[in-house]
């Protein structure tokens, strides 16, 4: 079976963390979406805690039969690394399967300083969809490409958010509808 692992802080959730999802369940045989406890390479302040976050993540891909949304970084200390949700990941589901990670062009980037990047890339494939204004040029690293027609960025929402809104305002617009048909118009001001 092919099982790959897309993990990310999904914070919030938006429509291009559910295009990739749906290209993935439909190229792979099983999608573990898993939300991170530990912010990789992230500096600004969470807007969800990370029982929201998997709620999200789980409400949004509930009709998608071959999607898993894992807790597995529920409960992790800063210590925890990819490599580490990898490796569990291959326990609990066996390592008769071909394992694949879907990350952005923009964590490809900086993939050389993922702890034990090399041991990753010999558990598993990498799968790369495009992010805007990141090159996906890394003749060293194998990956299999994934195009992307929506490249609305967590971080820019929460930023344009902070912009235009009071937290008590943006509070009263979550409901499960709002996080998917409302942020483009935040994004493309």
């Amino acid at each position: 079976m092919k099982i790959v692992i897309f993990g990310g802080s999904f914070d919030p959730w938006t429509s291009a963390h559910q295009e990739i999802v749906e290209r993935l369940a439909a190229n792979y045989d099983k999608v573990l979406v898993v939300p991170t406890t530990v912010r990789y390479y992230k500096v600004n302040k969470q807007m969800f805690s990370f029982n929201e976050r998997f709620e999200m993540a789980c409400k949004k891909t509930e009709a998608i039969k071959n999607v898993q949304v894992c807790d597995i970084e529920r409960s992790v200390d800063d210590n925890w690394r990819f490599i580490d949700t990898l490796k569990k990941v291959i326990e609990l589901k066996g390592t008769e399967n071909q394992f694949y990670v879907a990350i952005g062009s923009d964590s490809l980037q900086k993939f050389k300083t993922w702890a034990e990047w090399e041991k990753i890339l010999e558990l598993s494939k990498l799968v790369v969809f495009n992010r805007p204004g990141y090159t996906d040029n890394f003749p060293d690293i194998p990956y299999e490409y994934l195009p992307m027609e929506n490249n609305i960025s967590s971080t820019a929402l929460r930023q344009k958010i902070i912009q235009i809104m009071s937290e008590e305002e943006f509070e009263d617009l979550l409901d499960e509808d709002w996080l998917l048909k409302g942020q483009k118009n935040l994004t493309e001001e």
